[in-house]
């Protein structure tokens, strides 16, 4: 249990890093007058570079991980699933319900956060059993001590 809080913790983090690079490179793009949603592609995919960068090198660090290239395709298909979700609660909050860009951004972000962990744990970056271990050990927070 003190291994997936640890990996939790990491996640927490690179999260926060992810957000503050999505946020700055948002606003910037607000502030020179892209549309909202072209922001949001832009800033999500700056986020997405370095939560792959610091949460699999990391958060889910694990010598039993699967290979790289299907790892890849995951965290690609995770992000564009949560890029569009993200976008829909975006421009909904925003254009539908007239929240401000930033309330909208917020929810947004939060949603998206809450989705990205679950995937990336138990299917980006996770680790495949090693024969002969046991099979009731989370084998993802292994190497988070």
């Amino acid at each position: 249990m003190t291994n997936r809080l640890v990996t939790i913790f990491k996640f927490g983090i690179v999260g926060v890093l992810n957000t503050v690079v999505d946020a700055l490179v948002f606003t910037l793009l607000a502030a020179a007058g892209a549309p909202a949603l072209i922001a949001q592609v832009i800033s999500y995919s700056c986020g997405v570079v370095n939560s792959y960068w610091w949460n699999g090198r990391w958060t889910f660090q694990d010598a039993g991980r699967q290979g790289k290239k299907n790892e890849i395709m995951r965290f690609v298909i995770t992000n564009l699933v949560v890029l569009a979700l993200s976008s829909l609660i975006l421009y909904i909050c925003n254009s539908i319900l007239g929240w401000g860009v930033v309330m909208s951004k917020i929810l947004a972000t939060l949603s998206g956060m809450v989705i990205n962990y679950i995937a990336s744990r138990y299917w980006v970056f996770r680790a495949e059993p090693i024969q002969g271990s046991d099979p009731s050990s989370d084998a993802n927070e292994r190497s988070a001590s």
